[in-house]
């Protein structure tokens, strides 16, 4: 029995493609978006429901391509839009590429938004439909070196958050999911920027024992994989009473606890400093 159409973006590899291939296991025709369709033919295989599109969100072009074939699947309205295509970037903002990191905004953010306009339209005339927004904890704290890639975190959940209140009284439901670290290869496609890699920057210090505390948190035994953030997605859009917002993985749980209970921003980057095992203290208050 087919459960409806859905629309994955950036389903190339990590959390993307598990979802697909779970919404397609549970009886979704998905149109898995991609960027390297060659690739993906050569990794997908032949899988029941999946439809292999080339989809690059920043791509008007791609958008409407895969929204016709989508309508087309479903002789009517999407009922599922999950936004997931995005990639991060590292460096401090004192010198960080402001080029590379609106290239980053385009697919983050702006990518997610035109896929919404593309989709969302006939779900509201349907009464209907579900949009996932594939966000993370970083849209509740900011690791530094990241901020370029917090604030399209920030940005997108804000989108989010407007849409669920907009869409919500026509019968269109908004999920954000917000998962910490996922152990997938997701760190390989985070773009470099500025000076941070060179030994003589006053940021290699903090880049060292930044990059090793990531490679510890993703090494921690709780950390989640692309499969079990897929099944958080797969039973929060067949939970009619699944909250907005879903944070996925005990680290993210730890770190949304942080934010919470820390008396004041200090205090929370104390706690955040002791989470990543940084050795990079504030500067000592004014005399």
């Amino acid at each position: 029995m087919t459960r409806g159409v859905a629309i994955v973006t950036g389903a190339g590899r990590g959390v993307g493609r598990a979802t697909a291939e779970r919404l397609a296991r549970g009886g979704y025709v998905v149109v898995t978006g991609v960027r390297d369709l060659d690739r993906a033919r050569e990794e997908y295989g032949k899988q029941p429901g999946i439809q292999l599109v080339q989809l690059d969100v920043t791509n008007p072009a791609h958008i409407a391509d895969a929204v016709a074939l989508a309508h087309d699947f479903a002789d009517g309205p999407i009922d599922l839009l999950v936004n997931n295509a995005g990639y991060a970037m590292m460096g401090a903002q004192e010198n960080g590429d402001l080029v590379a990191a609106r290239e980053m905004f385009e697919t983050n953010l702006w990518g997610a938004a035109a896929m919404v306009q593309a989709v969302v339209p006939a779900m509201r005339e349907a009464g209907r439909g579900t949009v996932v927004t594939v966000s993370s904890i970083g849209a509740r704290l900011t690791n530094p070196l990241v901020g370029f890639y917090h604030a399209s975190k920030y940005a997108l959940n804000a989108l989010s958050e407007a849409l669920s209140m907009e869409v919500g009284h026509f019968g269109v439901r908004v999920i954000m999911i917000e998962p910490g670290m996922i152990a997938t290869d997701f760190p390989k496609a985070t773009v470099l920027t500025g000076n941070v890699t060179d030994p003589d920057s006053p940021y290699a210090p903090l880049f060292g024992d930044l990059r090793a505390g990531f490679g510890a948190w993703r090494e921690r035994d709780d950390a989640s994989t692309a499969e079990s953030c897929a099944e958080v997605i797969w039973n929060a859009v067949n939970d009619p009473h699944a909250p907005i917002r879903i944070v996925v993985g005990d680290d993210a749980a730890e770190l949304d606890r942080a934010v919470r209970e820390s008396a004041d921003d200090h205090e929370f980057q104390e706690r955040l400093r002791g989470f990543l095992k940084l050795d990079w203290p504030p500067a000592p208050p004014a005399a």
